[in-house]
């Protein structure tokens, strides 16, 4: 793997010219029976980016990207970071709504397309190519003079909890991160990551940059499901795995051939987006035997890249934590005050040190509610550094690891104790009846926060909320008890595969009488 020394000043083309010269015959992007080799890549992303010239992109434009991960997607944005320019991303299946958003707020000189994937709604406001309309032999363009500072991309967060944020990260920011990651993953000259992960979100994108950079083989997979996930690691071997927790539900549970994969080329296996419920992770566990596969459970938010991991070592023993700071990050929790919690102690995760993202594009406010001066650092002088005020609830144990305790803007205060769902969550799943599950609230005159459940039954739906019933009055404190319950066949997901707690809460609000506690 290419030394952080040797690039930590460089910008996004000039790191992946540098990987071109080392791996020029390397295949870089393997999707199905189509591949490309890294100076295939190069090729393709010059005459991209001699397009985007003539189109009048210039310094400092964004273009925003309607496609999934692909060859040609990879080629245009090495193409939009030749010109200076500042590749846009955001989750192509996501709403009108959330496009027509991203398009006020970031302002694109272009919006480019693949010819399958047609907007979901009409934008004048710039214009729209198919990047099947890129010409054969259009005039030279210069590559641009690029400051590691310079914004390198702007991708918009799911909106799960109100409208797309655009998170700005600089090249320095995207570089020091990915050689970090995979620093402390250990990753050699010749990975082959499998990535089911779209690249609209952080954590996909995040695998096809450290393609970009550091010479490693990206496998995408033909679908986002489990057979088309187990056909693309059965044929094209991959050595590492990075995952989200819903993804490896889908992989170890049902019809899923994943149990009988030969899974013996992969020596490295990761997750972020969310605590792996216990149940699956121990069925992880035993599909990956330890002295064949490294485990490694990770955290962190697109403001900052990644923030924390734990070492496999820790993986079996401390299966709830997330570790601590990844090279170059000092994860604190502090208080409402501003103060360091003790160890034991829940109070909000900060992020300080590298790889803080530059801000929300055009939204200063909500900047400045996320990017506040260091809580540790001196105050009152110019330059004080900043930290990354995460949301996130979460303590660290005496031996200095890291538990995540859920959303501050999550916490429920149900008869007048402070909850947390995702302990409703994860002692729900310890009951081996569901293979779902989501806890949220609702607002109630009588006792403030009132607790919600939506479950999808392991093995049948039939009875399933009497079992649970009788399940969580033996097995949890009265206000943690589930007052009303959605029973259902499948949970509404985020693109990212994340659940859709929004959209539950819009099904509870309409229909407000459904499956009470002692139906």
């Amino acid at each position: 793997m290419v030394g952080v020394e040797a690039m930590s000043a460089c910008h996004l083309w000039g790191c992946f010219v540098q990987t071109v010269d080392q791996y020029p015959d390397r295949q870089a992007i393997i999707r199905g029976d189509s591949s490309s080799t890294f100076s295939q890549l190069h090729d393709l992303a010059v005459r991209y980016s001699d397009w985007l010239a003539s189109l009048g992109v210039c310094f400092g434009d964004r273009v925003l990207l309607w496609m999934q991960g692909s060859s040609d997607m990879a080629a245009i944005m090495l193409a939009i970071w030749r010109l200076g320019a500042i590749v846009t991303l955001m989750d192509p299946d996501a709403k009108a709504s959330h496009l027509e958003h991203a398009v006020e707020v970031a302002s694109p000189k272009l919006i480019l397309r693949t010819p399958d994937r047609m907007l979901p709604c009409e934008i004048d406001v710039c214009e729209v190519r198919s990047i099947e309309e890129l010409p054969q032999d259009p005039a030279r363009s210069a590559a641009a003079a690029v400051l590691p500072t310079d914004p390198a991309s702007i991708v918009f967060t799911s909106g799960s909890t109100g409208k797309p944020k655009g998170v700005t990260q600089s090249h320095r920011n995207l570089i020091g991160g990915c050689l970090a990651v995979g620093s402390y993953l250990g990753y050699g000259h010749d990975e082959r990551i499998v990535s089911p992960v779209p690249w609209s979100f952080d954590y996909g994108y995040g695998q096809v940059l450290t393609t970009l950079i550091t010479g490693a083989t990206h496998i995408i997979p033909n679908a986002l499901n489990p057979f088309a996930i187990c056909e693309a690691i059965d044929r094209h071997q991959p050595t590492v795995f990075p995952g989200i927790p819903s993804i490896f539900s889908y992989l170890v549970q049902g019809m899923s051939p994943f149990p009988g994969l030969d899974k013996s080329s992969i020596r490295v296996v990761t997750n972020t987006g969310g605590t792996i419920p216990s149940p699956i992770l121990r069925r992880l566990f035993e599909l990956f035997p330890e002295d064949q596969s490294r485990f490694f459970l990770n955290y962190g938010l697109t403001e900052t890249y990644r923030s924390a991991y734990l070492p496999p070592e820790f993986a079996r023993a401390k299966p709830t934590s997330i570790g601590s700071g990844i090279p170059g990050v000092h994860i604190v929790v502090v208080r409402e005050d501003g103060t360091q919690a003790s160890h034991g102690e829940i109070g909000e995760i900060v992020h300080r040190g590298a790889y803080q993202c530059l801000g929300y594009w055009n939204n200063p406010e909500a900047t400045a509610r996320t990017l506040r001066p260091d809580p540790l650092a001196a105050s009152g002088h110019p330059g004080q550094p900043t930290a990354v005020y995460t949301g996130d609830l979460g303590m660290f144990d005496d031996e200095g690891h890291l538990y995540y305790k859920g959303r501050r803007d999550q916490q429920i205060k149900s008869m007048g104790v402070r909850v947390n769902p995702g302990e409703i969550e994860e002692l729900l799943w310890a009951s081996g009846l569901v293979k779902e599950v989501a806890v949220f609230s609702m607002p109630n005159d009588l006792i403030g926060d009132e607790i919600w459940a939506a479950v999808v039954g392991k093995e049948t739906n039939d009875g399933l909320q009497g079992r649970l019933v009788r399940y969580a009055r033996t097995s949890m404190s009265p206000y943690m008890i589930p007052r009303r319950w959605l029973i259902k066949e499948a949970l509404p997901k985020t693109r990212t595969g994340k659940t859709d707690y929004p959209a539950l809460k819009i099904e509870a609000a309409a229909d407000p009488s459904a499956s009470v506690l002692g139906s």
